[in-house]
């Protein structure tokens, strides 16, 4: 694409003036009649700047009708699959969520295919993306600049392990202690440290095809804009793909029109994949797993089942229940942590039609620094509904903008009239961004029990051939972060069969590594898996949660949807209700008797997986009832009563201890 004058019907136009102008010259015509020439072609260069602002017009209408028909998030995956009823097709699944994937032969790299993305009315399609675990520089405000998040020390308990098997031993306990999020067992929290990783877009001035971030194995291929459309286009056409996925789908658009020239300033899309420390621990039960009906009845899989693939897909709440939330949510406060392009802002506060925008966290007149990304604030003055609290976008909950100073970023101007006399031209710049999903680093990364050289790239550690096999010619010659990352002792996992398999993961398990000493070992990769192989003790353990917001959740009907979904969840759980029936055991203080009480399914897992205390109250027997509070002791891990009728132990000495039993006949 060419972002000069002389492109479309500039040239055009220009073509059309100097073969005039000889044919002028040639055969000496009036200079008056070159006057009405001149004043015809600066009315064709008026009607092409209309005709420039009538494309900007309906590309803003196209961008109005994606607005409104949901909200910033993945729109759909590549399809791998085909069935005989349409939730066959892949939709935001595809194998995974967004299409992801496993590389945990690589230091930093996190598996994730092609997808169409909707960011602020944007929509666009991304090549395979296998994204680095990076973040904005925090030292260098250059535009792009980035540096690797550093991964979580290994515990000094498991280094004081004199041997291998015995350091294996205390990993372990490490991972079963995060599993169970048990910090009395393990206080696991600086060792496994979470990051949010996010999809950040913005309308750039590049003139030059820039990678839009790091890989360890895809880019780019085209060396032009012009060339990645023309490939677009052309695979668009025939229905193939890049076999690589190395295309990717980003649209161009005029942000204005030079007043003067009439020259269109054009715009063209750019995107990259980011990540965040998160300043605090994020239990686990903090996510709330989503239920993705179609990809359910396609597999014939649970709701319990599916969180143990890569298919699970999850929202962040802090909140057990479902309610408003407000403004300061957890989220929200993830978000304001994490600067846009200009990597390490100043206070920047813009002032949308001259009113500072202000900080929700606090309850004073605290200006926000708009140069970190956010999805509201608050004004001073109140709007026309009466509200001071704004969230950004018309109708889009996950819409999230960070303004910038960045040279590089188109820059939209309006006037704006404090008075009729009085007005200023404003412009600002801004990027935008979506959560994508967060991720436990572990331990395992710098965890090298063997003393394995660790190369800075492959080159040395596959030299003569190796391949990894357990012989001292063969094997590896050490490790190295691109892509022979074998770290982790293959007899630190119970098993080696992975929770899911797929084509695009890399990862081999039990290759062969050479050591300082030049012994051979059987080694497992140390890079990110979405669940880790089976550990002893611990089982599969969770470390990528997908929290991607999806485009068509942000449409009434896709809401509509979701309260049905809701109200046929709550049903089937009341016709469960039998399933648990619990008694209180029988006492000989007041004559021998037992009263029994029934927990639903729901209530059941919030008692063990939450922790939750419920109230119940006993059926009547002996001529009495007693009013319970239920829960899993903490300290016998037993199911039972907390209080009764508000006393530590029953009025009528029944034992702690609850016992679950077959509901009984006609229940």
């Amino acid at each position: 694409m060419n972002h000069n004058i002389m492109s479309g019907p500039y040239r055009i136009a220009c073509s059309v003036f100097l073969t005039t102008f000889v044919i002028l010259q040639v055969y000496n015509v009036d200079s008056c009649d070159l006057s009405d020439l001149k004043d015809q072609l600066n009315e064709m260069k008026r009607n092409m700047a209309h005709l420039a602002k009538q494309t900007m017009s309906q590309q803003l209408f196209i961008e109005e009708r994606i607005r409104t028909s949901g909200s910033s998030g993945i729109k759909v995956a590549r399809t791998r699959i085909l069935g005989n009823t349409n939730y066959h097709t892949s939709t935001h699944i595809s194998g995974g969520v967004a299409a992801i994937h496993d590389h945990a032969n690589y230091k930093n790299s996190v598996g994730m295919g092609e997808n169409v993305m909707v960011l602020n009315g944007v929509e666009f399609r991304t090549r395979h993306n296998d994204y680095k675990v990076v973040r904005p520089s925090t030292t260098n405000k250059s535009y792009g600049a980035v540096e690797y998040i550093d991964t979580p020390d290994v515990p000094k308990e498991v280094l004081a392990k004199s041997t291998v098997e015995g350091q294996m031993q205390e990993m372990r306990e490490w991972f079963k202690a995060f599993q169970e999020q048990n910090t009395t067992h393990r206080d696991y929290r600086k060792h496994f440290k979470p990051v949010l990783c996010y999809l950040e877009g913005a309308w750039t001035l590049d003139k030059d095809l820039n990678e839009p971030f790091a890989s360890d194995r895809h880019k780019l291929v085209a060396s032009t804009w012009d060339e990645l459309q023309q490939q677009i286009r052309y695979t668009s056409f025939t229905g193939t793909k890049d076999i690589k996925e190395n295309f990717s789908f980003l649209p161009t658009t005029i942000m204005a029109v030079d007043e003067t020239t009439g020259q269109p300033i054009y715009a063209q899309w750019n995107y990259r994949i980011l990540c965040h420390p998160i300043s605090q621990d994020v239990p686990t039960n903090y996510f709330r797993q989503q239920d993705d009906l179609a990809y359910r009845e396609s597999t014939g899989r649970t709701f319990e089942r599916v969180f143990k693939t890569r298919a699970a897909r999850f929202r962040l709440s802090e909140h057990k229940e479902y309610r408003f939330t407000g403004t300061n949510s957890l989220l929200d406060s993830i978000m304001k942590d994490i600067p846009g392009k200009d990597n390490i802002p100043n206070m920047l506060n813009e002032e949308p039609f001259g009113i500072p925008v202000h900080d929700t966290r606090y309850p004073n007149n605290t200006l926000l620094n708009t140069g970190y990304y956010h999805r509201s604030f608050k004004t001073t003055k109140r709007g026309a509904m009466g509200l001071m609290n704004i969230y950004r976008g018309f109708n889009d909950e996950f819409l999230f903008v960070a303004e910038t100073t960045q040279p590089n970023i188109a820059t939209e101007y309006f006037n704006y009239c404090y008075t009729k006399r009085k007005c200023v031209k404003r412009s600002t710049s801004f990027s935008y961004a979506i959560p994508l999903e967060i991720i436990y680093q572990t331990p395992l990364t710098k965890w090298n029990p063997y003393d394995v050289t660790i190369w800075p790239n492959k080159d040395q550690v596959v030299k003569g051939k190796r391949k990894g096999q357990m012989t001292k010619d063969k094997a590896y010659n050490g490790a190295s972060p691109d892509g022979q990352y074998y770290l982790t002792p293959a007899e630190f996992y119970k098993s080696s069969i992975p929770d899911e398999e797929d084509p695009a993961d890399t990862t081999k398990f039990g290759v062969g590594v050479l050591d300082k000493k030049g012994r051979v070992h059987r080694m497992a990769g140390s890079g990110t898996r979405t669940l880790t192989l089976p550990i002893e003790g611990a089982g599969r353990v969770r470390l990528r949660y997908p929290i991607m917001p999806v485009h068509g959740e942000g449409s009434s009907v896709w809401k509509e949807l979701s309260v049905v979904k809701t109200k046929l969840s709550k049903i089937a759980a009341l016709n469960k209700a039998t399933t648990y029936y619990v008694e209180l055991s029988p006492t000989k203080k007041s004559g021998l008797h037992k009263h029994g009480f029934y927990l639903t399914v729901d209530q059941m897992d919030r008692i063990k997986n939450d922790g939750e205390i419920i109230n119940v109250t006993t059926s009547v027997n002996n001529g009495h009832d007693h009013a319970l509070q239920v829960w899993l002791s903490p300290k016998r891990k037993k199911l039972e009563y907390k209080s009764c009728d508000g006393n530590y132990v029953c009025w009528d000495k029944h034992q702690k201890k609850l016992i679950i039993k077959e509901s009984p006949e006609g229940s």
